[in-house]
């Protein structure tokens, strides 16, 4: 179930807006919000958990995501080498009164900023071509850090700059497609999150999919950089690590229950990915 992060939480008084770069972890609980947001993946690899979806994402991915809208982003790796970072943009509906003035009326960007649930779009994606969302991120972030005269306009500015150009690729001719991860991933990495604890094998994937085994591993080893069973350990470790957090369930009880019950395999494979026994990551 998601919880609710609220806007007055990290806006200052008299100017509801918001900007941070901050790495994303598997700590972070999946979570709705009062408030509209702008998602960059600046650096990294992951995925993106959106109202039921489960998105592989990379750097230059740029998420428009409504009121309500739950969601999360995971990185790839618990592998501190290998961050997935994400720099934020948030903002209140009534800074949205001045901002839509500028929007053409006909715009899919227009229910986005009347602070209503989700209409036509749930939410939107979109893929940053030459940068120009990374130059007004870091622009409206250094002037939101800095806090120079004026600093207040100039991110109110920028912010606008932002949704023109949101604009401008919606109503761009569609180009071909550069995701990399095909929808035959994007389906096994959802079922991976709600069924972890299951007998899950590639081959089942495979066969699903209709391709041969080697090519789903290629795909999915190309969307995710990971094997699918190191994918599928990464999952599994994760839940043991919450439960071990927020439960009394012993380390056999909570291995059993994400889907192991070789106890050797199973420290072995904690210890790898976390660097830390189960005990010992109870105790910290």
């Amino acid at each position: 179930m998601a919880f609710l992060l609220k806007g007055d939480s990290f806006f200052e008084p008299d100017f509801p807006v918001f900007l941070n770069r901050e790495p994303e972890t598997f700590a972070t609980a999946m979570h709705t919000h009062d408030f509209i947001e702008l998602a960059f993946v600046t650096e990294g690899r992951g995925f993106h958990y959106v109202d039921g979806e489960c998105l592989a994402v990379q750097k230059g991915d740029l998420f428009l995501l409504p009121i309500g809208t739950a969601h999360v982003f995971r990185p790839s790796s618990s592998d501190p080498a290998s961050p997935l970072v994400v720099m934020n943009c948030i903002f209140d509906p009534s800074v949205s009164g001045t901002l839509r003035s500028w929007i053409p009326e006909d715009s899919e960007l227009q229910h986005f900023l009347t602070g209503e649930p989700a209409g036509r779009l749930n939410w939107y994606r979109c893929s940053d071509e030459g940068d120009q969302f990374r130059t007004l991120f870091n622009q409206a972030l250094l002037e939101y850090t800095e806090r120079s005269s004026g600093y207040r306009r100039m991110v109110t500015a920028t912010l606008l700059q932002m949704l023109l150009q949101l604009h401008r690729v919606q109503t761009r001719a569609p180009q071909p497609a550069a995701s990399f991860s095909p929808d035959i991933v994007e389906e096994a990495l959802l079922f991976i999150e709600k069924h972890y604890s299951d007998k899950i094998t590639l081959k089942a994937f495979a066969d699903r999919a209709y391709v041969s085994v080697g090519h789903f591993q290629n795909q999915f080893k190309k969307a995710t950089g990971q094997t699918f069973n190191h994918y599928l350990q990464n999952v599994r470790i994760e839940k043991c690590c919450k439960l071990l957090k927020t439960t009394d369930k012993t380390v056999q009880e909570t291995a059993n229950e994400v889907g192991y019950s070789d106890m050797k395999f199973f420290h072995s494979l904690f210890r790898k990915i976390t660097g830390s026994s189960p005990q010992r990551y109870r105790r910290a």
